[in-house]
């Protein structure tokens, strides 16, 4: 018979969080936003603690959350919980699981807007400047519609990263999980142009520049807010009234394949979902379409 497992002692809640987050890091390999998020989440339940806290506890912290913080805001954090819990009862610093079975709100499925192709073609055409910044940007809108990135996978490409024989980008995602992904020739052209005619004119600018391919007018690295304000100033610049982001662009670009009869699966992998659960949204997006073949081949659909 197995002998029972006896807890350990546990170092101050501020000891394990910092033990949970390396291990996150290291060897279950989450990206760097992912961890960051957890942190937040895992520091604001163990502020001023002493002790890990118990059941009662953790309901009550849940509940205080969805008095002031949004459904997803909570859905996040009871994650952020239940894998901390987890890990220190695997760790046996816990003889039993506080969060284990705890629920949280049920997330109505929100999707963010689908642009139409005109709205896509606008959104490409609005930086016509010649300038090295207004050539970035729209070098960067292309890539983020021709590839359905992430915005942390925008960020990370390299230079290398192109792979302009295969007309392909290298593409890393979460959990550094890598996946190639091809591209419009179009989109090679705004790249080709770009490497040789921009990023140096912006790389010059510093020292030392930085690695990545997208730069900014120093030299340095882009960041994620500098992204959000391109697309912000783009749908200005267009007229549009929907909420524009990087995501709104890869959902745009699943969207635009399910239409015209990619396979979920190929959809899948150009997304890199680890499943097919999350690719199927796209199934239920293009409502427009599905009553035009109903009405046009169904006995009823009149």
């Amino acid at each position: 018979m197995e002998p029972t497992r006896i807890p350990r002692d546990p170092p101050s809640p501020q000891a394990l969080l910092a033990e949970f987050l390396v291990f996150l890091g290291a060897e279950l390999q989450l990206s760097p936003n992912t961890v960051a998020a957890y942190r937040r989440d895992l520091t604001r339940l163990l502020r001023d603690a002493d002790t890990l806290p118990d059941r009662p506890a953790l309901v009550a912290h849940l509940r205080g959350l969805r008095n002031d913080h949004a459904d997803t805001s909570v859905v996040r954090a009871l994650a952020a919980i239940r894998g901390f819990f987890r890990y220190l009862h695997a760790e046996r610093y816990l003889a039993t699981d506080p969060a284990d079975g705890l629920l949280g709100p049920k997330l109505e499925q929100h999707l963010p807007p689908v642009l139409d192709s005109d709205s896509v073609e606008r959104l490409l055409a609005c930086f016509p400047g010649d300038d090295p910044l207004s050539r970035r940007n729209t070098t960067m809108l292309h890539v983020l519609y021709a590839s359905g990135c992430r915005v942390s996978e925008l960020l990370e490409l390299r230079p290398e990263s192109i792979v302009p024989d295969l007309r392909c980008l290298r593409l890393s995602g979460k959990g550094n999980k890598q996946r190639v992904v091809p591209i419009a020739p179009r989109t090679q052209t705004q790249l080709d142009c770009y490497l040789q005619e921009v990023r140096p004119l912006l790389a010059a600018r510093r020292r030392r520049p930085a690695e990545q391919l997208f730069l900014s007018r120093t030299g340095r690295a882009m960041d994620r807010v500098r992204v959000y304000q391109v697309l912000r100033l783009a749908a200005t610049r267009t007229g549009l009234h929907l909420p524009c982001s990087p995501h709104a662009l890869r959902h745009s670009f699943a969207t635009h394949l399910v239409r015209g009869g990619a396979d979920l699966r190929v959809v899948q992998e150009l997304l890199g979902h680890a499943s097919l659960a999350p690719t199927q949204i796209y199934t239920h997006v293009d409502t427009t379409r599905l009553r035009g073949v109903h009405r046009a081949f169904h006995p009823r659909g009149e």
